[in-house]
C-alpha cells in the first residue's frame, strides 16, 4: 500500500494540493485548488489514517516558510511511503515461536518463527534382543566412524534380521537407545537419512511419509566396511 501526497504553496498566498491514495483494493485521487492554511492538508492526512487503519507520521516535515520579501513562497514537495503489514504465515504443529525477537517497521519486538524437527518415538513393540546377530556384534564387525555410516549399518542390519526394509527415525532411535548410543544422535534425526537419499545415493525414499529404504549402493557399501580390521 502506498501514500502518495504532493503540496505546492503559491505566492498569492494560496495552493494546490493533489492526493492519492492506494493499496491493493482501490485507489483514491483528491485535487485541491486554491486553498490556504493546513486544515485541508490535516484532514487529508486523517483520511489517510483512516483508510489505511493505521497512523501515518509524514518525516521530514516542517512548516512552510514565510515569504521572502519579494513576495515569492518556497515550493515544497513531501512524499510519504507506507508499506502494507505482512500477515504471518500459520504455524503447524512442528514449528515453534524462538525466543529471539526481530523489530517490525514500527519498533514493536516481532517473534522470528523457527522449524523444530519432529522428536522420534521409541518402539517398544520392536524387541531388538531377538535377533540371532546381536546389534553390537554387527556394528562392531562394520566398525563405522561417520553417523551415516552408522546408520546404514542399522538398516543393513534390521533388513538382515527383521526383514525390515524401510525405516524412519523412530527405527534409528530405537536401535541407537538399544546401544546406549542415543546422545550421539544429531538434534535433527532424519538429517543423515536424507543425505544418505539425495546426495550418497544408499536410500531410497519409502512409499511411507517419512520412510527411507536402503538399496543394493548402500548394501554394497556397508558389505565392504570393516574389511581394514580383519
Amino acid at each position: 500500500m502506498a501514500i502518495r501526497r504532493k503540496e505546492e504553496t503559491e505566492s498569492n498566498g494560496k495552493g494546490k494540493i493533489k492526493f492519492r491514495y492506494t493499496d491493493s483494493e482501490r485507489t483514491v485521487d483528491f485535487t485541491v485548488e486554491n486553498i490556504a492554511g493546513t486544515s485541508v492538508t490535516e484532514g487529508l492526512r486523517s483520511l489517510a489514517n483512516v483508510l489505511a487503519g493505521r497512523t501515518i507520521v509524514g518525516e521530514g516535515r516542517r512548516p512552510p516558510k514565510a515569504k521572502s520579501e519579494l513576495g515569492a513562497a518556497p515550493v515544497i514537495e513531501h512524499e510519504e511511503q507506507v508499506e502494507a503489514l505482512e500477515q504471518d504465515p500459520p504455524v503447524d504443529e512442528e514449528v515453534e515461536t524462538a525466543e529471539e525477537e526481530t523489530e517490525a517497521e514500527d519498533g514493536t519486538p516481532k517473534p522470528r518463527r523457527v522449524a523444530k524437527p519432529k522428536a522420534p518415538k521409541l518402539l517398544s513393540g520392536l524387541k531388538l534382543t531377538d535377533a540371532r546377530v546381536s546389534l553390537e556384534a554387527f556394528m562392531k564387525e562394520k566398525n563405522p566412524k561417520a553417523m551415516w555410516d552408522k546408520y546404514a549399518v542399522v538398516a543393513v542390519w534390521l533388513k538382515q534380521e527383521f526383514q525390515i526394509t524401510e525405516i524412519s527415525i523412530d527405527h534409528i532411535f530405537t536401535a541407537f537407545k538399544h546401544l546406549g548410543w542415543d546422545s550421539q544422535l544429531p538434534t535433527n534425526i532424519a538429517t543423515p537419512l536424507k543425505n544418505l537419499t539425495h546426495n550418497r545415493k544408499w536410500f531410497d525414499v519409502g512409499k511411507e511419509k517419512g520412510t527411507y529404504a536402503i538399496n543394493w549402493i548402500g548394501e554394497s557399501g556397508v558389505g565392504k566396511m570393516g574389511g581394514a580390521s580383519k
